[in-house]
């Protein structure tokens, strides 16, 4: 794939990302304020209503007196909690109208409502205003010089309570979340999203560098095959002057070669001294391992963050269930506790009288709303029912409410002190309780597979528990509520194995997490593998130059030298050195006409201008050709084992096989250790092809490396590092070029550390034509 192909797949993951990101976020945002708007709004009619009843009970009135009354038509069907607020709603202006009290406080009201949130873990800053319902027009405001937001993110507005409905004034609040405030809901995706593009970013100018790099040998390789293609003929002026003895005109000849050649080399070196002046090497480790370290910390962070916030929401979740449970059971506890104590109709003890304005609005609600007034035949009054209503007199209490427990348990806890104020007292039902307590969890979204353990905290001994109600590690488990004044006796909730829920709950933030991690660890191992590719090309680079050094200019100065040296006549008396120098030359001139011959085809193959010449090549004496060859030219002890049945041929172009087949004997004999078996074996295919095997006693070649070596200029590096052997990595892609030339295949196999194996398989020839 192309480097740009690479950049642009990148660049559209990371938007896309973004986008998933956005989505996810905006789906746990909007269930995040769901649940904030219901707590709101559940919390502002408590405020009001208790807000409404301070006002009452500050009237200067004895304990227990009835101030008013207050109703509704069952028709409406209110719940219990629109039922208090239209209650509430009522005494708010008879405090005004009847008593001649001020309207109600936004700023009474504010701090109510906000301890009531504070207990409800609702954060935020809170603010209250009395508008003007038909005009819109803000009365009061809490607090006063505030700015209160009109919208936005994280801010949520209440529903409204009349402060007096006549007039039209109403009380609304407004609650800013401060959403953005919070690392897991912005700064941490922000930040991984950050850490995302920079990681980005860093795999894009390593690609780039690797592409520099890329195509710097790229220009290198096609230097060498120019190089090597113009060659021949020199080489051959140069051997030429060898057999003819003169001297001075092969050294002249050696000297412009190698003066080629050291041009080839100048360009690569100073390339390479470009590219070493430039390096951020120093830099670009330890800004890689910040980056990883990064991806792998705030992805944990942020996962972290999400879950103990979830899990927090969800163990206030527990909480109210029991508290409502609780209060439920206590209210059903009450009703049965009058008609266990026969008080069913019996006036209440603590209503100790009754306001002027009581009997008046008594009278005329009995008369003008409740009933309706009617003569009979005989001249009688009758009340005839109207409507059916719920009603309940307001009296006066002085006594201050404790709510530092919060609106919920407040109530309950009045109402268990009257019940166990009763010379009968009806216990708790624990069966009742618990399933109240898994109805209240179920309608959370709680795992219902809770219970309950009634104990007393002076010992800490279980009295009794209900349902799956052991502690256990990670468990959620509630405040402890009392079932007594004295607190001798306690009931707690306990939800066990809650990390599934938590996980679920916490989806809409989880999977950004996941994604941007994800995408994160992505990058990483890009980078690792770009950083990999960009060594091994570093290596090749250094050691194409060695090779070009040892392969080419090392023979040419080799030859100049010794041209040198016959031309000065110092040997002319020295016959049997001046022959070993003669040799040397002539092998020198044999390998650099080798080497661009193999170049000359490679390049041919590639133009698709080379033609095989086919013909009957026999195997066993070529075989026994190239290990005489070898054994002679071999600078360590070889050992060959021939295993080839005579007469056996294949069809193939006689000079190709025997180069390729020496390739791998070379091959064979670089990678190997001070002692070299070698075994050559040929032998019919299945298929009626000829198979050729090549098997040494080598290093091996590592498993990743196996389906590389074939690349043209792909050496193993380890390889050359532990035997030094040189080479332009020619050999192989030559190999493989030839056998496809064929229609054959080559294989290799190999344990990685002590032989290696290459097979190469020639197809059958065609069948003779009718």
């Amino acid at each position: 794939m192309k480097v740009k192909h690479i950049l642009s797949l990148s660049v559209c993951s990371l938007l896309l990302l973004a986008l998933l990101q956005a989505l996810c976020m905006s789906y746990a945002y909007r269930n995040r304020m769901q649940e904030t708007q219901a707590t709101l709004d559940t919390v502002f009619k408590s405020a009001f209503v208790l807000t409404a009843d301070a006002q009452v009970n500050r009237l200067p009135y004895p304990e227990g007196t009835m101030t008013h009354l207050v109703y509704v038509p069952d028709s409406l069907r209110l719940s219990d909690e629109d039922r208090q607020l239209h209650y509430a709603e009522q005494t708010s202006a008879v405090m005004q109208d009847a008593y001649g009290q001020p309207p109600l406080s936004a700023d009474s009201l504010r701090r109510t409502l906000e301890g009531l949130l504070g207990h409800e873990q609702v954060e935020g800053n809170v603010y209250v205003r009395l508008l003007d319902t038909r005009t819109g027009r803000a009365l009061q405001a809490s607090p006063a010089r505030a700015d209160i937001p009109q919208g936005g993110i994280g801010v949520l507005t209440s529903p409204r309570a009349f402060v007096h409905r006549g007039q039209g004034v109403a009380a609304e609040a407004v609650l800013d979340t401060r959403y953005l405030s919070r690392p897991a809901n912005l700064l941490f995706p922000l930040l991984t999203f950050l850490l995302a593009a920079l990681l980005t970013a860093a795999i894009a100018l390593r690609l780039r560098r690797l592409q520099r790099l890329q195509r710097d040998i790229d220009r290198q390789c096609d230097d060498y095959y120019r190089l090597a293609g113009r060659m021949e003929q020199p080489v051959h002026e140069a051997e030429t002057c060898l057999q003819a003895g003169r001297w001075t005109q092969a050294g002249d000849t050696a000297r412009r070669m190698l003066a080629d050649t050291e041009a080839v080399l100048s360009r690569a070196k100073q390339e390479n001294a470009r590219r070493a002046a430039r390096r951020t090497r120093r830099l670009e480790r330890p800004a890689s391992a910040l980056l990883a370290l990064l991806a792998l910390l705030l992805p944990a962070l942020w996962g972290t963050f999400i879950y103990q916030g979830q899990r927090q929401e969800l163990h206030r979740k527990a909480e109210a269930a029991l508290e409502q449970a609780f209060v439920r059971e206590n209210d059903l506890r009450y009703y049965q506790s009058l008609d266990a104590n026969h008080l069913r109709g019996v006036p209440k003890p603590w209503l100790t009288g009754e306001t002027d304005f009581y009997r008046r609005q008594t009278d005329s609600l009995t008369a003008n709303v409740f009933y309706r007034l009617l003569i009979d035949d005989r001249g009688d009054t009758l009340y005839q029912l109207r409507a059916s209503f719920t009603y309940n007199p307001i009296y006066i209490l002085h006594q201050p409410m404790d709510l530092s427990e919060g609106i919920r348990l407040y109530r309950a806890y009045g109402t268990q002190r009257q019940v166990n104020n009763y010379p009968v007292v009806v216990p708790v039902d624990t069966l009742r309780l618990d399933s109240l307590f898994r109805a209240g969890l179920l309608q959370a979204g709680l795992p219902p597979e809770a219970g309950l353990r009634f104990f007393r905290p002076a010992t800490g001994n279980v009295v009794t528990q209900t349902g799956d109600a052991r502690i256990r590690p990670g468990s959620l488990v509630t405040a402890p509520l009392r079932l007594d004044e004295a607190g001798t006796a306690c009931v707690q909730g306990v939800v066990p194995r809650p990390q599934g829920r938590i996980l679920r709950s916490a989806l809409g933030l989880y999977v950004p997490l996941c994604l941007a991690a994800a995408f994160c660890l992505l990058c990483i191992a890009g980078q690792r593998l770009v950083w990999r590719r960009q060594r091994r090309l570093e290596q090749f680079r250094k050691d194409f130059t060695y090779s070009m050094i040892h392969d080419m200019k090392s023979p040419l100065q080799s030859l100049l030298t010794g041209a040198q040296l016959m031309a000065s006549g110092r040997l002319d008396d020295k016959p049997e050195k001046a022959a070993r120098i003669r040799t040397a030359m002539s092998d020198e001139c044999r390998h650099l006409l080798a080497l661009s011959a193999r170049v000359a085809t490679l390049t041919q193959m590639d133009r698709g201008e080379w033609q095989l010449h086919l013909s009957d090549v026999p195997l066993r004496p070529l075989l026994d050709d190239l290990a005489s060859k070898f054994r002679l030219k071999a600078a360590k002890p070889v050992t060959f084992d021939i295993r080839c049945a005579e007469g056996l041929t294949a069809r193939a172009d006689a000079f190709c096989l025997r180069e390729a087949l020496s390739n791998l004997i070379d091959n064979a004999l670089k990678y190997s250790g001070p002692e070299v078996r070698v075994c050559l074996s040929a032998a019919p295919a299945p298929d009626g092809g000829i198979g050729i095997r090549v098997l040494d006693n080598g290093i091996g070649i590592p498993a990743a490396e196996r389906h590389r070596i074939f690349d043209r200029f792909r050496r193993i590096p380890a390889g050359s590092q532990r035997t030094g052997a040189t080479g332009f990595g020619l050999g192989l892609n030559f190999v493989q070029q030839v056998v496809r030339a064929h229609g054959g295949t080559v294989t290799v196999e190999s344990d990685g550390s002590s032989f290696s194996r290459f097979t190469l398989t020639l197809p059958p020839p065609p069948a003779p034509a009718r």
